[in-house]
């Protein structure tokens, strides 16, 4: 079964993307910034990373340069999903896979997910 790990400070849209990832049949762990899902990485590696932006502590740009820098880790697709305004032409080499803008229909989340999760990372 297919890990995925979603960070983000909201804990109501953690609930909702969790309960919907887990009904599609993935395995879920939940992280509220990029602190705490750098330790979940290193207690186990999932296999996509959803992440928000603005966050406390560490915000989602920071945790995708650890994730890339990382050489254990750089495989780890990763899906930003943010309200932010975030010019990814600025990240060479890009530090996230695919973007999803918030709030993300429901069924173009999951399909993300599962295109990710199916194709991984080069």
């Amino acid at each position: 079964m297919k890990r995925v790990l979603l960070v983000d400070d909201e804990y109501e849209l953690l609930e909702a993307l969790s309960f919907a990832l887990q009904y599609a049949g993935y395995e879920v762990d939940c992280a509220s910034n990029g602190c705490d899902a750098l330790a979940h990485v290193q207690r186990q590696v999932p296999d996509l990373v959803v992440t928000d932006f603005m966050m406390p502590d560490m915000d989602g740009m920071s945790l995708c340069r650890s994730l890339r820098a990382h050489p254990d880790w750089v495989r780890i697709p990763i899906a930003l999903h943010t309200s932010a305004h975030v010019n990814s032409s600025t990240a060479e080499p890009p530090l996230w896979d695919a973007f999803l803008r918030k709030p993300a229909h429901m069924d173009d989340f999951l399909s993300t997910v599962a295109r990710l999760l199916q194709l991984g990372r080069p």
